[in-house]
C-alpha cells in the first residue's frame, strides 16, 4: 500500500521517555512551549507523512492520531457513506492482528480508549493507552493503514452502524 500525500500523521506521545526511544535520535531539537512543560518535535517522514511529536509530564498516557484527508465530500455521489464506512471497516482485523475484537480488547486492557470520527473533509483515527503499552498499541493501530483485513463478513453490520449514525444527525 502506497501513502497519498493527503495523508497527515500526528503521534501525539504525552510520555516523555519517547523522546528517547532508539530510533528517535536524529529528530530536530525540541521546541519548548513557554507557558508550561510540553516540548514538541515536528517532521515529514520518507513517505511523505508528516509527524508531531508531543511531550508532556503532566500526562499519564501516550497516544496516537491520524488524519487522512478524505472525508464525506469525497464519497462518490453513488456511495454517499463511504469514508465513514471505510473508517469503520479498518478497526475489524489486520493481516497480523486478525482477530476483530483484538485492537479494542488490547487498549482496554491497557487502560486506553480509541476513537474515530469522519468530517466533510477528513477522518480522525486516534488511541491512548499507558505509556508502557504505547509501542505495540501504536504497531497494532499501524496495520489498519498497512495492512487492513476489510471483513466482507463486517459488510451489511458496518452499512447499518453508519447509516444509524447518520439517521441521528437528520433534522426533520
Amino acid at each position: 500500500m502506497s501513502y497519498s500525500p493527503r495523508l497527515l500523521f500526528a503521534a501525539l506521545a504525552w510520555a516523555a521517555p519517547l523522546f528517547a526511544t532508539p530510533g528517535l535520535s536524529d529528530l530536530p531539537p525540541r521546541i519548548v512551549a513557554p507557558t508550561d512543560k510540553a516540548e514538541f518535535r515536528h517532521f515529514t517522514l520518507d513517505n511523505g507523512l508528516k509527524v508531531l511529536l508531543v511531550s508532556d509530564p503532566k500526562f499519564n498516557k501516550s497516544g496516537a492520531s491520524l488524519v487522512v484527508a478524505t472525508g464525506q465530500i469525497d464519497d462518490p455521489f453513488d456511495m454517499v457513506g463511504l469514508a465513514h464506512f471505510t473508517e469503520h471497516m479498518l478497526f475489524l482485523g489486520t493481516e497480523k492482528y486478525p482477530d476483530v475484537a483484538s485492537y479494542s480488547a488490547f487498549i482496554s486492557q491497557n487502560g486506553g480508549g480509541r476513537n474515530a470520527y469522519t468530517t466533510t473533509d477528513h477522518t480522525n483515527y486516534q488511541f491512548q493507552v499507558r505509556h508502557e503499552a504505547f509501542p505495540e498499541a501504536l504497531d497494532r493501530f499501524a496495520q489498519f493503514f498497512i495492512a487492513p483485513l476489510i471483513n466482507a463478513d463486517f459488510t451489511a453490520r458496518e452499512v447499518n452502524a453508519v447509516n444509524n449514525e447518520a439517521m441521528r444527525h437528520v433534522r426533520i
